[in-house]
């Protein structure tokens, strides 16, 4: 009613993804605003690919000086929104990136062992990283357990494996700058799995990390990467949109798709 345009986030991926959820999923708005993503949360994977730079208070005040300047100063860039249908008539969740098997995991160990030390930003994930990449070289299944899942990709046949490491996402960079995704296709959805007990997992991880898959980083070792419009993955163990946990529906696959873009606001 007052005309609202833009709407700055405060917060981490979690507050974030609230946004998405009242935006895309409740409509508040006659037309979607625009977002600027400030890095204002213990988590801030999606303000590094799409938000505004620097301290939140600063990029803050950055944001209006920019807007009672009609906006120059500023960049819009275009995403994408993931929609995660669960089924069971349960309402859509929107987010931008979702992880299960040891991505949930390492979520759960971060909050649980690292950010109990204080150590908050991007150092609290790369110290679980490293944690989870030594378990994984050495088979430990009590740090990274592997999870049974279903995947079909844009109708395709289902295929069921256990897998250690499964993401999707529409962001283009994640925690630390990396791009563990590298299909080719023209889709949104950017899906990355690893199943259990990967071939050549030390040597295939360098690839992996930068999406530049080299020799080793292959489905017959076990990685795989699509882009794809529409996917379907069933799992039976709780995943995580955005930093948030959720539990799926028992046997009902979630059903993931383009829920349409959303313009997000940088400094150039």
């Amino acid at each position: 009613e007052h005309g609202i345009n833009t709407i700055a986030i405060s917060g981490g991926d979690g507050t974030v993804n609230a946004v998405l959820n009242t935006v895309f999923g409740h409509s508040p708005f006659p037309s979607l605003p625009l977002l600027a993503v400030l890095r204002g949360g213990t988590a801030n994977m999606t303000a590094r690919d799409i938000g505004m730079r620097g301290r939140h208070d600063r990029a803050l005040r950055s944001l209006i000086e920019c807007a009672a300047r009609g906006g120059d100063g500023l960049t819009l860039i275009e995403r994408p929104v993931m929609r995660i249908d669960p089924g069971a008539g349960r309402a859509p969740i929107y987010g931008m990136f979702f992880g299960a098997a040891a991505i949930s995991q390492g979520i759960e160990y971060c909050k649980r062992n690292v950010h109990t030390l204080g150590l908050r930003g991007e150092i609290g994930p790369a110290v679980t990283m490293i944690r989870f990449v030594i378990a994984m070289a050495r088979g430990e299944r009590t740090i990274v357990a592997p999870v049974p899942v279903t995947v079909a990709i844009d109708g395709g046949s289902p295929s069921t494996f256990d897998c250690e490491i499964v993401h999707v996402t529409t962001l283009e960079q994640l925690v630390l700058g990396l791009r563990p995704y590298w299909g080719d296709e023209a889709a949104p959805l950017h899906y990355a799995s690893v199943r259990a007990g990967p071939g050549h997992w030390v040597k295939a991880l360098p690839g992996l990390l930068r999406g530049r898959p080299n020799r080793y980083t292959t489905p017959e070792n076990g990685y795989e990467s699509r882009n794809a419009h529409r996917l379907e993955i069933g799992l039976d163990s709780h995943f995580f949109v955005d930093g948030e946990i959720f539990s799926p529906t028992a046997g009902t696959p979630l059903v993931f798709t383009d829920g349409g873009s959303a313009g997000f606001i940088k400094l150039r």
